[in-house]
């Protein structure tokens, strides 16, 4: 007898991996908590986070939004300006930085930050470019929306029961001089890239613990019953701006995404990390959900991910999907260009203007509070 004589079989790669379709893997087993069809699930994060509110709505179960649309809104057709993809209109949060921040604003441990740039006549908000597609029609309506937005923020930690939020870069942009962080660098999707005041950093593990740990604690003064689920994008950096080739820098942000999420969840008993990263991402995956730039991936993909959350996080029934052991990728469409613009507008997926190369004239305008 040896301490691995009696280990059950989801502890060797033999029996549990080798030995079983990828897509009848139980990937998380017995969570923490699981969730109520009545809960008020909340959610944020990166691209890949839009999926979740789109597919409990295919379940009949309905997201927590606290920020909709106003009914003259929905009249004059703008019901989708930004509206649905999260709990609150604030656009995809890349990193744990960034989500600690807009947590701070919201609940008043630090200023709103307003940071607004003028383009085409209209001002757009930087802490969330896309998030309002059409901007504002002045700075005042700009700060104006600010403020309810976080009033919006602040209702939603308040009164969810689940926060899923999807981190998905350790790359980030900070305003040097006001001290906070973008969700892509400025002159990418909107505003003026000013070398004095935008400077990169790039999160290490030990930041996103510290920031992760923050949120949860700050939120549980405001929300004693507040639970998280935690998970990392399978989605690979669309550039770099480290002296790394993108593969690595690619696989340096994922490895301290997944490695922090897993240590800030064991040290939480209302915390779960859900591992929508290697369900997609693994090589025992055969990379079988990715589209054929290696990068994006399949509606399939998605589909397995979420089906995998519900019924492991909701304890319902499990469909069976077909899987083969190795299915060729789709046809890659090709490089971003100028047409697709609109598209990465509506999916909110600012990460995408870093491999645009823009040259419309806009004018930044910081907060005097900055």
């Amino acid at each position: 007898m040896h301490p691995y004589s009696n280990q059950p079989d989801k502890n060797f790669w033999r029996r549990f991996v080798s030995d079983t379709p990828w897509s009848d893997l139980d990937f998380v087993g017995e969570p923490k908590f699981r969730l109520h069809p009545d809960d008020r699930v909340s959610m944020a994060g990166s691209c890949f986070a839009q999926h979740i509110a789109r597919h409990m709505r295919k379940r009949g179960l309905s997201p927590f939004q606290t920020e909709q649309a106003h009914p003259l809104s929905v009249e004059a057709g703008a019901a989708d300006a930004g509206y649905g993809a999260f709990s609150a209109r604030y656009g995809n949060i890349y990193t744990s930085r960034q989500c600690l921040e807009l947590f701070q604003q919201a609940t008043g441990e630090r200023a709103a930050i307003e940071d607004f740039a003028q383009q085409d006549g209209r001002f757009y908000d930087l802490l969330r470019p896309n998030a309002v597609p059409g901007g504002f029609v002045s700075y005042e309506e700009a700060q104006m929306d600010r403020l309810f937005h976080l009033q919006k923020v602040r209702k939603m930690f308040e009164q969810a029961d689940v926060f899923v939020y999807t981190l998905g870069l350790t790359e980030s942009w900070r305003n040097s001089v006001g001290n906070y962080t973008y969700p892509v660098c400025p002159g990418t999707a909107r505003g003026v890239y000013d070398p004095d005041q935008h400077t990169f950093h790039n999160l290490t593990h030990a930041d996103v613990v510290a920031d992760l740990t923050a949120l949860v604690k700050s939120a549980a003064r405001l929300n004693p019953r507040l639970k998280f689920i935690f998970t990392v994008s399978p989605v690979p950096l669309v550039a770099t701006y480290t002296q790394q080739n993108v593969l690595l820098a690619s696989t340096y942000s994922k490895s301290v995404l997944r490695a922090a999420c897993g240590d800030v969840a064991a040290s939480f008993d209302n915390v779960v990390y859900f591992p929508s990263y290697e369900i997609i991402s693994h090589p025992a995956s055969f990379g079988q959900y990715l589209q054929g730039d290696l990068r994006e991936v399949t509606e399939r993909g998605v589909s397995h991910v979420m089906q995998c959350f519900f019924s492991t996080m909701y304890q319902v029934e499990r469909q069976p999907e077909h899987t083969t052991s190795h299915v060729e990728p789709a046809p890659y469409a090709g490089k971003v260009t100028a047409a697709s613009i609109e598209s990465l507008l509506r999916s909110e997926c600012e990460e995408m203007f870093n491999e645009i190369d823009r040259s419309t004239s806009q004018t930044r305008h910081p907060s005097p509070m900055a």
